[in-house]
């Protein structure tokens, strides 16, 4: 019998005060691997410290 394979599990891993979130202890390795470019849907919003990506998507008031 093959385990299913499913999505990392999330867990807010490493967070600034502002709410900008690692949410995987693995981002900083997949961001160093090119992960950030290479799968940006998952990567932007889950790894936003690794990707620096803590903006995208919030617009400034």
């Amino acid at each position: 019998v093959i385990p299913q394979l499913s999505s990392p599990q999330t867990s807010k891993f490493k967070c600034l005060p502002n709410g900008c979130c690692d949410e995987h202890q693995w981002c900083r390795f997949w961001a160093s691997i090119g992960e950030c470019t290479a799968n940006p849907d998952w990567m932007t919003g889950n790894c936003q410290l690794a990707c620096n990506t803590c903006n995208v998507g919030k617009q400034q008031g």
